[in-house]
């Protein structure tokens, strides 16, 4: 006979924000860590909603990122039950430092937010001390692109020997494009099946091009959009809607999950990738920015704002770089002029150049070096 099988090793992730519970990197981290035999604890400071696309090894936690809580809890024994210690952004990543430090775990951090510049962010000097520790602890550091490595490497101050991996903001297994969801959701959308439609999902807001999308609007009247926005004022979400633009606007009132978001991508035919914050993360966006990567998953060429992490999309004919909002108009007409070349663009993009499935074996094996105590 045979005793119990022994416990599996169980690891504790942390997010700054419930809703990035299924995020492409989140969801990446969390199905690697299940596939090297962890179970997975997910905290957050608020509700996650479900973990069923996980399965039953997933649970979701509370916590507070607080120097009180830190203080109050960090010592506890409880977390000596987890065999290593992961975490996204400043403020979830000090708490897996301070963690893995005090009970001897291995750590990693995703860095999806890098607050250096003018992008430095709230926190204050002694948090922001914690998490650059963390940093420099971590057994490895993830980035969503090649362009952030050595940003990462200066604000964190890395050793040159510690492994930066590049896991891009994409899922690796996207959804289907399906010419029948595309039809139903033009029809939803009250846009003609042929019209031009261009989208921007996200941040709408003056450095994401909500300018440049209006602007062109007005100057084109066979021209449509829909925006799909995140955190957008109530004044600013009435005054779209009483923009005089003939039903050429479709405006997302609902909160799309993220594969809802990734599926409704086939309905568009361009895609708005614009970061002009010349802070150096949003000037090192590539394929860190999920809304790129979900358009070129799903076939539909972008117009990006000019930044040599970008210069890939121009590079394999599925976008254009524009400096401005004057070269606006054009960009969307040129990549209209033949949008059936510029999806088969975006499929060869996907697979050489963003390879989600590659860089997430390489995520694998990363975690799998971790080792259990």
């Amino acid at each position: 006979m045979t005793g119990p099988s022994p416990p599996r090793p169980i690891a504790a992730h942390f997010l700054l924000v419930p809703e990035l519970l299924h995020s492409p990197p989140n969801e990446a981290i969390i199905s690697a860590l299940l596939e090297n035999g962890f179970d997975v604890h997910v905290y957050a400071p608020g509700p996650c909603g479900s973990t069923a696309p996980y399965g039953e090894r997933v649970t979701t936690h509370r916590v507070s990122y607080s120097m009180r809580w830190l203080l109050g809890q960090a010592w506890r024994p409880h977390w000596r039950r987890y065999s290593c210690f992961s975490g996204t952004t400043e403020d979830p990543i000090a708490v897996v430092g301070v963690l893995a430090r005090l009970h001897r775990r291995a750590s990693f951090v995703l860095g999806d937010e890098i607050r250096a510049g003018s992008y430095r962010g709230p926190r204050s000097k002694r948090w922001k001390q914690l998490c650059l520790q963390a940093y420099r602890r971590a057994r490895f550091t993830i980035v969503n692109d090649t362009h952030r490595v050595p940003l990462v490497r200066d604000y964190a101050g890395l050793p040159a020997a510690q492994p930066v991996l590049v896991y891009p903001g994409c899922f690796r297994n996207p959804p289907e494009r399906d010419s029948l969801v595309r039809q139903r959701l033009r029809q939803r959308w009250g846009l003609a099946p042929q019209a031009l439609t261009l989208a921007i999902s996200g941040g709408f807001n003056l450095t994401a091009g909500a300018d440049w999308l209006l602007d062109a609007l007005h100057e084109d009247p066979a021209l449509c959009a829909v925006i799909q926005p995140l955190g957008v004022d109530p004044l600013a979400l009435y005054l779209l809607r009483r923009l005089s633009l003939g039903g050429r606007l479709h405006i997302e009132t609902e909160r799309l999950s993220w594969q809802e978001a990734w599926r409704s991508a086939v309905g568009y035919d361009i895609g708005l990738a614009v970061y002009t914050n010349p802070a150096p993360q949003f000037q090192a966006m590539g394929v860190s920015s999920n809304r790129l990567c979900m358009y070129l998953a799903m076939g539909v060429p972008v117009i990006c704002s000019r930044q040599a992490s970008f210069q890939f999309v121009e590079n394999f004919g599925c976008g254009v770089m524009v400096d401005d909002g004057a070269g606006f108009l054009a960009a969307a007409h040129h990549l209209g002029a033949d949008l059936d070349a510029r999806r088969e663009d975006c499929a060869r993009c996907f697979h050489d150049h963003i390879r989600p499935q590659e860089r997430y074996r390489a995520l694998v094996e990363a975690i799998g070096a971790l080792g259990h105590p």
